[in-house]
């Protein structure tokens, strides 16, 4: 492997006409819901952003891609010092100039994750403005781009990124995932450990998680590789997670709510049931107090009239 050199540093090549910045309509957030701001750098704006690189060739590279992607940046929601971000844009190499160097593009991974930047909207990632490359990369082989991305290990070195990791389905020749970390002469393997339910994975020392690949069906929505979480002994939610998780508490809110309901109903119902036998034991008490009123008027009219019949 090439040994991994020293960041390049030089003052950037000013004769590229600077590039019009991306915007959006409406104002992007992260995870936590803070709007993120877009602050870029002087060379962020004047580098290129736009890439020929062809897009994922199935649903199942791009299901990959995303479901890390959104897994990961769950995991840090709230975090405004790490930034997980995908298909930008590295520049690495202040000489870089595409008009006249239009081969040696920069690369564009897949996934990559810093630590100790700000979690903001970027057009690219420009090394020598952030201070520091990436700490970790993931590329998702197709068929396609196998080759192309099997040697961005030796850029990957050069640039100094501490782990790069290969997620190659189709390759039958070689392990499906494959994890680098870069050691004075390039990069080394990382090697294989069980995960939780049976799953063989690689530790990121730089994630503080791991990557391992799960069984999943044709049919599946979940893309096979997985994060998982070994402080927690947990798997990384994906999006699908969460979504049957906001599925199963909107339906177990809509269950307490008819619970809720019916307990009021047959609150009240309890009630007027309760109140009509208060008025019939009212009416009761009234209509023996009458009686009995009368019953005593009686027994005075009898003692008055015995009273009479004696003195006659």
């Amino acid at each position: 492997m090439t040994e991994a050199i020293r960041p390049l540093f030089r003052q950037p090549d000013t004769s590229t006409p600077a590039s019009e910045p991306m915007l959006s309509h409406q104002p992007a957030r992260a995870a936590n819901g803070a709007v993120l701001r877009w602050t870029p750098g002087p060379d962020e704006l004047r580098l290129p952003y736009c890439e020929d690189e062809p897009v994922p060739e199935n649903m199942r590279q791009l299901g990959v891609i995303f479901d890390c992607l959104l897994s990961l940046r769950v995991h840090w929601r709230g975090r405004p010092d790490v930034l997980v971000s995908s298909d930008q844009f590295i520049h690495w190499d202040p000489a870089y100039n595409s008009r006249t160097n239009p081969a040696n593009s920069p690369p564009s991974p897949d996934l990559y994750v810093v630590f100790g930047v700000s979690n903001r909207l970027r057009n690219s990632y420009v090394v020598w403005e952030e201070g520091k490359p990436p700490d970790f990369v993931l590329e998702v082989v197709s068929p396609s781009s196998r080759r192309r991305d099997k040697e961005k290990i030796d850029l990957y070195a050069k640039m100094g990124v501490p782990e790069f990791f290969l997620y190659d389905s189709d390759d039958k020749r070689g392990p499906a995932l494959l994890g680098l970390e870069l050691r004075d002469r390039g990069y080394v393997p990382l090697p294989e450990e069980p995960l939780a339910k049976g799953v063989i994975g690689i530790r990121s020392k730089t994630l503080g998680l791991c990557l391992g690949i799960k069984q999943s069906g044709p049919e599946s929505p979940d893309s096979p590789l997985c994060c998982y979480d070994p402080t927690t002994g947990k798997f990384l939610p994906t999006v699908y997670d969460l979504a049957d998780d906001t599925r199963k508490a909107k339906e177990e809110v809509a269950e307490a709510r008819t619970e809720a309901s019916t307990a009021r109903q047959e609150a009240a119902e309890a009630r007027k049931a309760a109140e009509a036998r208060q008025e019939a034991a009212e009416a009761k008490l009234e209509s023996t107090e009458t009686k009995l009123e009368a019953s005593k008027a009686e027994v005075a009219e009898l003692k008055a009239l015995i009273e009479k019949m004696r003195r006659s």
